[in-house]
C-alpha cells in the first residue's frame, strides 16, 4: 500500500510518459547518443566569468538531456522537459537541485549549486 502511494503522488508531479522520456534521454546522453553539439557559455565556479563551453544534446520530446562540458573537462547533464528546466545531475559539486532558472530571449539562464549555464533554447528544443 506505501509503495502504491508514493506512486501516486510521483504520477501526480510528473505524468509517466514525462518520466519515461527523461530517463530515455538520460539514457542517450549517457550512451552518447545526441542530437546536436554546439559552443554555449558557462561558469563552473562563483564568482567566475562565462566561458565558452561544449554542449551536446540527446533529446526524447518533450524532453531533452544537454550535456555540458567544462573547459577543464567535467560535464553536467541539465534536464528538460516541454520548455521547462528540471534539473542538474549530481556530482561533485552538488546534488543538482540547488537551482534557479529562466527563459529570456531565446536562452535559457540556468543556476545548478554554484555553476552557471546559457543554453540557447533552441539547443534544447531542436527549432
Amino acid at each position: 500500500m506505501r509503495k502504491a502511494g508514493i506512486l501516486a503522488i510521483f504520477g501526480a508531479l510528473m505524468p509517466l510518459s514525462a518520466a519515461g522520456d527523461v530517463a530515455s534521454a538520460s539514457a542517450r546522453a549517457q550512451q552518447r547518443d545526441f542530437d546536436a553539439s554546439m559552443v554555449v557559455r558557462c561558469a563552473q565556479n562563483p564568482g567566475e566569468t562565462l566561458v565558452p563551453c561544449e554542449a551536446s544534446v540527446a533529446r526524447v520530446p518533450p524532453t531533452a538531456a544537454v550535456v555540458v562540458r567544462f573547459p577543464s573537462g567535467f560535464a553536467r547533464t541539465l534536464t528538460f522537459s516541454a520548455g521547462d528546466f528540471l534539473r542538474g545531475n549530481a556530482t561533485m559539486s552538488g546534488v543538482g537541485r540547488d537551482t534557479d532558472w529562466r527563459l529570456e530571449g531565446g536562452t535559457y539562464h540556468v543556476r545548478v549549486d554554484d555553476q552557471r549555464f546559457e543554453i540557447p533554447e533552441a539547443l534544447v528544443t531542436g527549432d
